[in-house]
């Protein structure tokens, strides 16, 4: 019986480790695929891995991330221990109290934590700017800066701020652990409280230093949400870089970054165990540190030492997070936020090289995430790339800059037919950047007659199948064409009919997800046999997919204008000008659209690029494909462009997206 138990237990377990591993045993062994899938082998390669070292927004992201979690997992660790320290030496109601509270961080939701200490600092910038204008004003010998943004230092600050309660719970148990007669015999037999440190605590509680360190280093490379909230938009940790490139697709880069990190754990992990397992058999870690410093830096002249010592690393930690900051705003730089996917990379290395600006480039998933990111102070963005109703919007809340079309001058390369439109008529804030349509795309092997209408995305016989927006204005708008009404209608009865068409879809099952850019896995996949989305993107996915088709339906659609904006008060300005102006040169939009398969709005790169395209991959380019990047009149006079709506109305589509539940 007792042989059955240990061979079921062994069962057990070795089932549990499976689980636990084999995914990322699956995500190693793709690392080094040949081919871009994820599920198919096609032979052994380090492609993926030198692609990843050639990467340079990857590469900074590396750089950034190790940065801040070393300096944040010595901080924390040297913060935690100590604090672990005085928690242990007060009373037992104190102590409880104390513990409950060092609790909170790491049951609180990350969300919570990231929102809050960006209003935190927001709050703080803001008192910051007042007092720096009263300071500089009462005097001069010092001047202080009159603006603080997020970055490199608020996100140290944040990171040291979650990893201390790791700390201390991971030193916590171990000094519970510990004799407390240790310490006073120690002191009965001559000790000073300094040498019962180094003897008697520290032997005792250095596994779970060591332990607190590897999770607080963790914990800072793999966080996303509180980086997000808290690094601004001048420093991507690898997280965020890997979120912004998974809004497309996984490709094998993102598993060979993967399985660098789990080795580099797997590494530190293995140290650490070797070492604390040669210290358990040889006893050295009772091994005294030296009694002669010990003694020492218990004299007065040593407590002299010691505060010194307090001191000088406090104040190197602030100048080291000043100096650090310093640096990286030090450099000519442009922020940027556009979507996954929506540039040709080459350019932004082009750029650098061309101008020696430093381009900090950043995603978002739609404008009302975009919008969201602004209100919230966490976007300190120079450029950002909204489509045309949001623009709108930003205007008319004062939120852009006017730009400075002298230092534009590729602005006169602009078609005239997209000059002077709606969302800024009189040509003050907006280079156009891209534009294309919304359709459907569905996969030809799942569905067996060709789609023509948006009733498909409410037919309850491709229930389980569907994939809808995930963003209310693009989602009530396929409603409302189906339903004949305009995409712009302001009519409170036309927006209820249409967000109750979604509603009873999505109670009847027909919608499989809300997406964005997941609609590229699942469609690619064959996971999904529906979906609405962009045309450019369509043809992205074709690409992985010779099975999907795309149609405009016969009751309209939309097509849309991203443009180019500067932030009002961005910090860079002059670099949004160059930057603005190097992607709206022809040679940018050819290689640009010949990348996101966007429509350009350069008229000589629109009438270029066919010719462009069968130089560079030796074929001429399909009429069709080129009909789906740039539609057609006959097309775009059944689409219909987004206008910015009334306040009243945009709450009102707040409330129906919440009532949806998405």
């Amino acid at each position: 019986m007792k042989r059955q138990r240990r061979t079921a237990s062994r069962v057990l377990m070795a089932l549990v480790f499976l689980f636990l591993y084999a995914p990322i045993f699956l995500l190693i062994i793709f690392s080094f695929n040949r081919g871009n899938s994820n599920t198919v082998w096609t032979g052994f390669s380090l492609d993926w891995y030198r692609s990843l070292f050639q990467n340079r927004l990857i590469m900074r992201s590396v750089y950034t991330t190790l940065l801040v979690s070393l300096l944040a997992t010595a901080i924390a660790t040297v913060a935690g221990t100590f604090a672990a320290i005085g928690f242990y030496s007060l009373r037992r109601r104190s102590r409880t109290v104390l513990n409950t509270v060092n609790s909170i961080p790491m049951m609180n939701a990350d969300i919570v934590t990231g929102v809050a200490m960006c209003l935190f600092f927001v709050a703080f910038f803001t008192f910051w700017g007042d007092f720096s204008v009263w300071f500089n004003g009462v005097q001069h010998v010092v001047v202080l800066p009159g603006r603080l943004t997020l970055g490199f230092g608020t996100l140290l600050i944040a990171h040291v701020t979650f990893n201390i309660p790791y700390v201390i719970l991971s030193v916590g148990p171990k000094l519970r652990q510990m004799d407390k007669n240790l310490v006073d015999a120690a002191q009965d037999l001559g000790c000073t409280w300094m040498q019962a440190f180094w003897k008697v605590i520290l032997p005792e509680i250095k596994p779970g230093i060591a332990s607190g360190a590897l999770t607080a280093f963790t914990m800072s490379v793999d966080d996303f949400i509180i980086s997000y909230f808290t690094a601004g938009s001048s420093s991507s940790t690898l997280a965020m870089t890997i979120y912004g490139m998974t809004k497309k697709r996984v490709t094998p880069e993102i598993n060979a970054v993967s399985t660098l990190l789990f080795i580099t754990v797997l590494f530190l992990l293995v140290i650490v165990n070797l070492r604390e397992a040669r210290a358990e058999r040889s006893g050295a870690e009772r091994r005294p540190v030296s009694r002669k410093l010990t003694q020492l830096l218990d004299t007065p002249r040593g407590r002299v030492f010691r505060r010194g010592a307090a001191v000088v690393l406090a104040a190197s930690f602030l100048a080291a997070v000043v100096l650090l900051t310093g640096a990286t705003n030090a450099q000519p730089m442009v922020n940027v936020c556009s979507w996954g996917e929506y540039i040709d990379e080459d350019l932004i290395t082009q750029f650098e090289e061309e101008t020696g600006i430093v381009v900090n480039y950043q995603t978002a998933e739609s404008n009302e995430a975009l919008y969201s990111l602004l209100k919230s102070g966490a976007g300190d963005y120079d450029v950002v790339v909204p489509s045309d109703y949001m623009i709108s919007q930003l205007i008319e809340e004062d939120m852009l800059s006017e730009l400075d079309y002298g230092q534009i001058p590729n602005y006169a390369l602009i078609s005239q037919r997209f000059k002077g439109l709606t969302y800024d008529p009189q040509e003050r804030y907006t280079v156009p950047y891209a534009w294309g349509t919304v359709g459907i795309i569905y996969n030809t092997s799942m569905i067996a007659e060709p789609i023509t209408s948006w009733s498909a995305l409410f037919d309850s016989k491709y229930a389980g199948n569907v994939l809808m927006f995930r963003n209310s204005r693009d989602a009530m708008a396929t409603a409302l064409s189906y339903l004949g009404y305009s995409l712009n209608t302001t009519v409170e009865t036309e927006l209820r009919e249409a967000f109750q068409l979604l509603k009873d879809a999505k109670n009847r099952g027909v919608y499989q997800s809300f997406v964005m850019d997941e609609i590229f896995q699942k469609l690619e996949g064959g996971n999904a046999a529906i979906g609405v989305y962009y045309a450019g993107d369509y043809l992205t996915m074709q690409e992985n997919n010779e099975d999907l088709a795309f149609v405009i339906p016969e009751e309209g659609s939309n097509w849309f204008m991203d443009a180019m904006c500067v932030l009002k008060d961005a910090p860079h300005y002059d670099e949004a000008m160059a930057w603005i102006n190097f992607i709206a040169s022809t040679e940018a939009n050819l290689a640009n659209m010949d990348y996101i398969w966007y429509a350009s709005p350069n008229q000589e790169a629109l009438e270029q690029y066919p010719a462009y395209y069968e130089e560079l991959y030796g074929e001429p380019l399909d009429p069709e494909t080129y009909d789906i990047i740039a539609a057609p009149p006959e097309i775009l006079e059944r689409c219909e462009a987004y206008l910015v709506l009334p306040p009243e109305t945009r709450k009102l589509y707040t409330d129906l997206w919440t009532e949806l539940g998405i």
